[in-house]
């Protein structure tokens, strides 16, 4: 009987009966698999593609670019079960005291400079304060004023608040009017309820320490805990040419070895998703991450806009926050302390921060304002379409 292993016709292996029918039963198995991989394939990516319709993921043929939805902040509240602050009957009657007595603002700094002289007169302050202030801090008038004259700087809250204004006008004017954006999109401004929504003390270790889901991510980790206040984001400042990259994970000669690059990407990435309620795709191409285009030619203006925001945060992190005191232990406005600002911080899981407002009234600049930036950092030079 002739050994199996023998070969027949050369190196071509010989095979009995029983043999071929077990290699052809085999075929048929794997074929038959292939096939039934293939088909579970396709079923997960029509349900993932339903599933990312349902769950704010944007396809990037279908973003409108020039129409972003803007959340009303009082829903926003409502949704949260917050309920939006009122003006207390107390300070409303001593408003009704002191507006009698003064028709026109005294020891008004911030305002009259940046919105124009209508803010000289009582009654527009108090409507400017009531309808954004009160709203967006969640206090009345007497958390910051003396009702017995509204005038008086002796609540430190009031003085932190002045700070807070100029910090506001001021980002609003280098950051916000000078981000990236294709013709027609409409550009928020900044108001107390971006960054407070609803809370006057938002962003401290009290509120860190009851739960992740206060930071709007059920067990995730990210961005609940993740900062952006480390050493290589405060050092990334634009060069001579306006160039920067604030994550840097393509490997050359000089990166050390290991994942720490990739793992500090991912979850800076992860954290921008998970704050403004998008897929990776909102901003990038997936066919070539570090593209600012689709091939048909689309430009990824969201791309462009996050860079330009990272200048911001950066902005704020190391020339705003530092110069202003926390109220009590508790309070967070260094990039030192526990937490420093991050996307969430206004964003809440939408594209266009619930708190910012409408554009009302141009903003005025300043030549010389009340509190200045530590140093200076240049917007980065934004890579643009051609026109």
């Amino acid at each position: 009987m002739r050994n199996v292993h023998e070969t027949v016709d050369g190196p071509i292996a010989g095979y009995n009966d029983r043999q071929r029918q077990i290699l052809r039963g085999e075929l048929v198995g794997l074929i038959a698999f292939t096939v039934m991989a293939l088909v579970g394939v396709i079923v997960i990516s029509v349900w993932q593609g339903e599933t990312r319709a349902t769950e704010g993921f944007r396809a990037e043929y279908e973003y409108n670019y020039a129409g972003v939805q803007k959340v009303n902040f009082l829903q926003y509240l409502t949704s949260k079960n917050i309920t939006p602050t009122q003006i207390s009957p107390e300070a409303a009657a001593a408003y009704g005291v002191w507006a009698g007595a003064n028709p026109k603002t005294k020891n008004v700094q911030v305002l009259t400079k940046y919105l124009g002289a209508k803010y000289e007169d009582t009654a527009a302050i108090f409507g400017y304060m009531s309808q954004y202030v009160t709203t967006g801090l969640g206090q009345s008038c007497e958390y910051c004023h003396n009702l017995a004259d509204f005038s008086s700087d002796e609540k430190p809250t009031k003085l932190n608040a002045r700070n807070m204004f100029v910090m506001m006008f001021e980002v609003q004017n280098k950051w916000v009017e000078s981000i990236p954006r294709p013709e027609g999109q409409v550009i928020y401004q900044l108001q107390c309820a971006s960054c407070h929504n609803g809370v006057a003390k938002f962003w401290n270790k009290d509120l860190k320490a009851k739960s992740q889901e206060s930071f709007g991510v059920a067990g995730g980790g990210m961005p609940y805990d993740y900062t952006f206040a480390d050493e290589r984001f405060l050092g990334s400042l634009p060069d001579a040419d306006g160039r920067v990259n604030y994550f840097q994970v393509i490997a050359d000669r000089t990166t050390p070895p290991g994942l720490n690059d990739t793992a500090r990407n991912q979850n800076a990435m992860y954290h921008m998703n998970t704050a403004l309620g998008v897929g990776c795709d909102f901003c990038h191409y997936g066919g070539y991450f570090r593209s600012y285009s689709l091939p048909d030619g689309t430009y990824k203006y969201p791309k462009a806009q996050a860079r330009h925001m990272l200048g911001m945060l950066q902005d704020l992190t190391v020339n705003w926050l530092p110069q202003l005191p926390p109220l009590d232990a508790n309070s967070v406005a260094a990039p030192d302390q526990a937490v420093a600002p991050n996307c969430y911080m206004c964003h809440r899981g939408y594209v266009v921060p619930p708190g910012d407002i409408a554009p009302t009234e141009p903003i005025q600049k300043v030549a010389a304002p009340l509190l200045a930036p530590l140093q200076d950092i240049p917007i980065p030079i934004s890579v643009l379409p051609k026109p």
